[in-house]
């Protein structure tokens, strides 16, 4: 197997992490921001329980850090730039080898809305449009969850893909 089809399927693996957590239900129980699922994924990113982050990007390192371990790979970035759009979006200015600038996008890129929301790719769509799987989504007064999106890539601010042929020059922080 070559370099760039293990990041391959290291991508697509988290795309079907993500989607299996979908498929059960995963969503807010109790307190904003916290539930079984949800504690795992901020516990997994270093994220104090007692702190009401927002776990969109906490989500997405859990996919990834669990394909990661799966396949013995080491991921370009550490927990802490996911913590949030902002620093997502400074990691990206210092590592512009992982940053996609032409289409297609690919299953697992990783991308940053205008407004900093974080989350995956699943599949390209129809012209500008890509099928995403985002934690932290509304569900009309029931709780945030995982969920899949529909999503214009215009209103994404950076879109970020986890290749081999950028890991030499990540920063990690």
């Amino acid at each position: 197997m070559s370099v760039l089809d293990r990041y391959e399927l290291l991508r697509q693996d988290a795309v079907n992490i993500a989607l299996a957590e979908e498929a059960k239900g995963v969503k807010e129980v109790g307190a904003q921001n916290r539930g079984p699922e949800i504690d795992i994924y901020k516990k997994r990113a270093h994220s104090p329980l007692t702190k009401n982050h927002g776990w969109c990007g906490f989500f997405i390192y859990y996919c990834y850090s669990e394909a990661a371990k799966k396949f013995g790979f080491p991921l370009p970035f550490s927990a802490g730039p996911l913590w949030s759009g902002p620093k997502l979006r400074r990691w990206a200015k210092k590592n512009p080898d992982f940053v996609v600038n032409t289409s297609p996008c690919l299953p697992g890129d990783i991308y940053v809305m205008n407004y900093g929301h974080i989350g995956m790719v699943v599949s390209q769509s129809d012209g500008t449009f890509v099928n995403t799987i985002d934690g932290n989504q509304s569900s009309m007064g029931k709780g945030k969850s995982v969920k899949k999106q529909y999503r214009n890539i215009l209103e994404m601010d950076v879109l970020i893909r986890v290749t081999e042929a950028g890991m030499f020059g990540a920063c990690y922080e």
